[in-house]
């Protein structure tokens, strides 16, 4: 997960973490179906969604952090 930056593609996280399918959806951004994920950063996702890029991907990485916590368990 630390590999995760801005310039993460969407398509690098989907491939990494496919439940993180679940956050993006959760901010109404259906990545699964689009063609831009393929070379659309987390950066540009997220400015092109209206949300602040440093919150999102935190936002992000906490959501992947919990999930793969919650499998451990």
């Amino acid at each position: 997960m630390k590999t995760i930056n801005l310039e993460t593609t969407i398509q690098q996280v989907l491939r990494k973490y496919p439940f993180a399918q679940k956050f993006f959806n959760s901010k109404n951004m259906y990545c699964n179906i689009c063609s831009c994920k393929k070379h659309e950063t987390i950066y540009l996702a997220a400015v092109n969604y209206g949300h602040d890029p440093e919150q999102f991907l935190n936002e992000l990485k906490t959501f992947i952090a919990e999930h793969d916590k919650s499998k451990k368990s």
